[in-house]
């Protein structure tokens, strides 16, 4: 029979043992903290939490990017200037593809104007800039101001939101097709749902959209639940998921929404003023249906600005090819967030863009205008007097960057410019100069002012209604 193996305690004299005592709490503290010298996180750390938590926006919140960007220099001539730096840094890609890179060198040398195009190409960017314009805003503008009412700012409110519907439709149907593309190139191991999201996408960009939108947005639904139940589902999707959600809100489809409008901003108007209205709504529904924006995607064929048909095909190239350079990405990046600056609800400012070629010197400029200029001039003894106030920066090559500003005051002009400091004397000496150029116009300059430019300025340093505005609050005491 095996032996048992017996354990034993081990032969330890318990005398010498210390028992350790077990402290009593005190019942009326309900917890004791030790050590509570703050804890420090890495930085990097925080940063890729950062990150992870922006999703799209890697460098910057959504709320802040455009506000970063206002005051950022490089939001004015900057972007400019990048995209000939990007046509050096094209040249020297040696893994680059040829006939990529013999287009984009066309479109580069296309997008240069000559000084005499100069006017022309503005005219053109002016034009595009805003809907509402024309008589029929002319005299809902003068209706606001002789009648301020609720009922008659609602209705008048009321009409222009189904303008900018009717306007909106052709870039929401565009935006649901960008996105299904995204995540169907984002999908592509997915052969099954890839070509779904990419049908869906093409079939958004047909001449029958509208038509068919209640259709299709019974299909995108649906498929974006299989796009959720994918094991390729991401964060990123589920961003751009929702942004097509968010653009299929935008579009409203109710084909009487601007004759409703209109209808029931004529029923709040005297006698006197509805045969005047009607008049002139005629005339606008008339035009609208002529006009290019509002119609067909197939008629997209209006005047458009040469510059900005350049710049985009540039970006939509690069897009498309996705080039592998950070410095190539870096720089697209930047200009693209340089375009989102142009005039929106941030910077409700009229914004023109003119690289010009003269004999074989480059300027690349940009032009920034407040047509409220007074508003900016807080503080100075001319505050109160309407007038447009001006920003001109432009980079020419081989000498440097310029700002000039311009207050107009009815036909008085206030001009400052500031240079490169070596050319200082130079231009405080052909003041005569400009003044001479602008005799044979019906605006004479009040004063000149000539100085170095110590730095870049941003568009609040130079524009400072643009903070106030952006608060949303204007307190007079």
């Amino acid at each position: 029979m095996a032996e048992i193996l017996r354990i034993t305690t081990p032969l330890v004299n318990k005398s010498n043992q210390s028992q350790a005592t077990k402290q009593v709490t005190d019942p009326s503290i309900p917890f004791e903290l030790k050590d509570v010298q703050p804890v420090t996180k890495p930085a990097a750390q925080q940063s890729e939490i950062s990150q992870q938590n922006n999703g799209l926006v890697e460098k910057e919140t959504t709320a802040n990017l455009l506000a970063n960007l206002l005051k950022d220099p490089s939001a004015t001539v900057g972007f400019l200037k990048n995209i000939y730096v990007l046509q050096e840094v094209i040249k020297l890609l040696p893994a680059n593809n040829t006939t990529m890179t013999q287009e984009i060198e066309q479109l580069f040398n296309s997008l240069l104007i000559n000084p005499s195009d100069v006017a022309a190409e503005m005219l053109i960017q002016g034009d595009t800039s805003t809907t509402f314009k024309g008589e029929l805003f002319n005299y809902l503008r003068n209706l606001m101001s002789q009648n301020p009412s609720v009922e008659i700012q609602s209705g008048i409110a009321n009409l222009l939101k189904s303008i900018n519907n009717l306007a909106s439709r052709n870039d929401a149907l565009n935006a649901v097709a960008n996105c299904l593309e995204f995540m169907s190139k984002s999908m592509s191991q997915s052969k099954t749902i890839s070509e779904k999201l990419e049908n869906l996408a093409a079939d958004f960009r047909r001449n029958d959209a509208m038509e068919n939108f209640s259709d299709l947005k019974t299909r995108v639904m649906d498929l974006l639940k299989d796009v959720e139940g994918s094991l390729l589902f991401s964060q990123k999707i589920d961003k751009m998921s929702s942004m097509t959600l968010y653009n299929l809100s935008r579009y409203n489809d109710n084909q009487d929404y601007f004759q409703e409008a209109a209808t029931n901003l004529w029923l709040m108007l005297d006698s006197s003023e509805r045969q005047k209205f009607t008049s002139i709504i005629s005339q606008f529904k008339e035009q609208m249906m002529n006009n290019p924006m509002f119609g067909k995607k197939d008629k997209m064929d209006g005047e458009t600005s040469k510059i900005m048909d350049v710049l985009a095909k540039i970006i939509s190239r690069q897009a498309s090819e996705g080039n592998e350079s950070n410095v190539v990405s870096e720089k697209i990046e930047k200009i693209i967030y340089s375009l989102l600056s142009s005039p929106c609800h941030f910077t409700p400012l009229l914004h023109f863009v003119v690289p010009v070629q003269y004999d074989m010197l480059k300027a690349f400029a940009e032009i920034w205008i407040n047509p409220n200029g007074e508003e900016d001039q807080r503080g100075t003894e001319k505050r109160g007097k309407e007038c447009s106030h001006m920003l001109i920066v432009f980079d020419i090559e081989g000498i440097g960057q310029f700002e000039l500003e311009l207050y107009v005051i009815d036909k008085s002009v206030d001009l400052s410019i500031y240079c490169p400091d070596m050319y200082k004397n130079v231009f405080a000496n052909v003041t005569d100069r400009f003044r001479k150029c602008i005799a044979g116009t019906s605006y004479e300059i009040d004063r000149i002012v000539v100085d170095k430019l110590e730095r870049p300025r941003s568009l609040m340093e130079v524009f400072k209604s643009l903070p106030y505005k952006r608060m949303g609050v204007d307190v007079k005491v």
